[in-house]
Formats: C-alpha cells, structure tokens, sequence
C-alpha cells in the first residue's frame, strides 16, 4: 500500500499494488498515466491517541489489513498493519502464560 500525499503532507488517498499491477506489465500502456484516476480513498484513518480495541475494532470493520495513520493536522504519518497488531499481541500473551 503506497500513500498519496498533497505538498503539505495530507493524505490525498492511497494506492495498492493490485490497483498498479494492470498498468506494470502492459505493453501498450501510455507515457503518461495519471495516477489520480487510480487513488481511492482509505477505508479508515488511525490517529496516534487510539486505543488499541479502537483500533482492532476499525481492522474488524473494513476488513483491511493496513490502516493510515495521520496526526491532528491530517498530515500522514504512516500505517499500521494488522499482522503486527497481532503478533504483538500474541508476544505479549507469551510474555504472560
């Protein structure tokens, strides 16, 4: 998952490898494409003072896998994944038993 960013560091959309991958490998594609025909908008945004069950609970909500995070001028500061929520959870479980 790639970030779309405006100058001022505000997340414009996001862009996925799936979104990009007809336009890798096509032969005829143009010189010139415009990527702000393949931007979507996320499904979430994370802020650095959410909770984790907040957070868990938007994964479970959309279903995806990497959330944006952006701070309280809306200016991105990166993603979260899912995969490391857990596997930290999971060591922090281990820690416990």
């Amino acid at each position: 998952m790639f970030a779309v960013l405006d100058n001022e560091r505000h997340l414009v959309g996001v862009l996925t490898l799936d979104d990009m991958r007809p336009f890798l490998f096509a032969n005829d594609i143009q010189t010139s494409l415009n990527i702000s025909k393949m931007i979507k908008s996320p499904a979430a945004v994370i802020h650095p003072e959410d909770q984790m069950p907040e957070i868990i609970k938007t994964f479970d909500e959309t279903g995806v896998w990497h959330l944006p995070v952006i701070n309280d001028q809306d200016e991105f500061i990166g993603f979260i994944s899912k995969s490391s929520v857990l596997m930290n959870y999971r060591q922090i479980l281990k820690e416990y038993s």
